[in-house]
């Protein structure tokens, strides 16, 4: 949620009012208190929650703007061994401009319920992120791309939904017009443009006492032009109103009732202009509430119903997604991320994100239960292909000075019949010894 910065009141000329105005409002905008935390307030990395087996696995991602940004998933654990293939749905949660990852933790039991993983990360300027300054959508959109992208790479990623509060639902506004494949989208108290927030601000009890217009507006250049000069963006530019009249991806709108800080006429005026389908819940509580139980089922089952759930199958075909499939079910265990993006190695890595590095480095995180081992079993599959087109390579070779010095033989079907006799022996003879290899080093405990 957005954090209001009182006004020093020693001063009441005209000048200062304005000055302590701006001061008080950028520093609103573009830097909020950060909301620190250690990362064992994350929980265990595997837990159970509403009766769901659940795994959490923490890394980062590069954003726009160069930094790392830290993030989690969290997704029902599956049995490889008896489940098949398939696709998860995804919910990707994006907080307020004074919070972090923490914020999406009532979310999890009725997400995971319904099998639908979260996604949470602390954007640019919040948390444990990298970034000086947020920019209340402006940048997080571009943030949010990169997420999506690398959510995107795994072939184990099923639909996709958003759910944003205050910042991050201006930032899911304005990033869905652009991005029209998403699933479904939730909006919880997001507003219809910067400039009219800052109005609503500056004229609100919160920042002292009510100024006249003529000190708003001065305090508005004052604040567009220091914000354009520190965090790169002008506060005009931001209008999630006009990317509502340009979106059709399915939403929901939730606003509190008693919400004083952003009222929830920005909402309603969003809700009338967007263009696709639709539902309005004005909730109970206020800006920085809690969301109920009640209120966060109904926007899961809004997912559930967008995504689909109980009619698209979400199967894979194991050889489509591994081309080199061997037959080893640890080889193919999955995984809902592609490789993560580690920072240069002259950055320090926390100890949470060293547990997630991986040891070959082409390789996705093995995010599944019973995995530890994934990414060397892929070294050993792939071994098994480097023998056999060893053994092939050497079989052509010898194939090929047979015909240079005899070319009758290329000619006789007998000839070309035993060659290709030959060629099965020696390659189920790789198979064979590489199979052989892989029992014993399971019998040592390393399979």
């Amino acid at each position: 949620s957005i954090a209001a910065t009182p006004l020093p009141a020693h001063d009441a000329t005209p000048a200062c009012k304005v000055t302590n105005l701006s001061l008080a409002v950028w520093n609103l905008i573009i830097r909020p208190p950060r909301a620190l935390y250690h990362t064992w307030q994350l929980g265990p990395s595997e837990f159970t929650i509403n009766g769901v087996i659940a795994v959490r696995r923490d890394f980062k991602v590069q954003g726009c703007r160069g930094g790392y940004l830290h993030c989690s998933q969290y997704f029902p654990r599956r049995d490889w061994e008896s489940e098949a293939l398939r696709k998860c749905p995804v919910v990707v949660y994006l907080h307020g401009n004074s919070s972090n990852r923490l914020e999406a933790a009532t979310l999890l039991g009725p997400l995971l319920q319904e099998g639908i993983s979260l996604f949470c990360f602390d954007s640019a300027g919040c948390g444990l992120s990298d970034g000086e300054y947020v920019s209340l959508g402006w940048h997080e959109r571009d943030d949010l791309a990169a997420v999506l992208q690398h959510l995107r790479q795994s072939p184990f990623c099923g639909p996709i939904g958003l759910w944003g509060r205050s910042m991050g639902a201006v930032t899911v506004l304005m990033h869905a017009d652009r991005d029209q494949s998403l699933g479904a989208i939730c909006l919880d108290s997001p507003f219809v443009t910067l400039r009219q927030l800052i109005e609503d601000l500056a004229k609100s009890m919160r920042i002292v006492c009510p100024l006249p217009y003529l000190f708003v507006a001065a305090a508005h250049q004052v604040i567009r032009m220091r914000v354009r000069a520190l965090a790169d963006f002008d506060v005009d530019d931001v209008v999630p109103l006009e990317h509502a009249k340009r979106s059709y991806v399915p939403a929901i709108f939730m606003h509190g009732g008693r919400d004083t800080f952003i009222s929830p006429k920005h909402s309603r005026e969003i809700y009338d202009a967007y263009l696709g389908d639709k539902e309005y819940h004005t909730i109970d509580g206020d800006h920085n509430s809690e969301r109920s139980y009640k209120d966060i089922s109904r926007a899961v089952d809004f997912f559930r119903r967008a995504f689909r759930l109980d009619q698209v199958d979400m199967g894979i075909i194991p050889e489509d997604v591994f081309p080199d499939l061997t037959g080893s079910s640890d080889y193919y265990c999955g995984t809902l991320l592609p490789a993560q993006f580690d920072p240069p190695p002259a950055s320090p890595v926390p100890q949470s994100a060293e547990q997630t590095a991986q040891i070959d480095a082409v390789a996705p995180l093995q995010v599944m239960h019973g995995c530890s081992q994934g990414s060397n079993e892929k070294i050993d599959s792939n071994q098994d292909l480097n023998d056999k087109m060893e053994e092939t390579q050497q079989s052509i070779d010898i194939t090929s000075t047979e015909q240079r010095q005899s070319p009758s033989l290329a000619r006789s079907p007998s000839d070309r019949y035993s060659k290709s006799i030959h060629l099965i022996n020696c390659t189920a003879a790789g198979i064979l010894r590489n199979t052989q290899r892989r029992g014993g080093r399971a019998a040592q405990g390393g399979g």
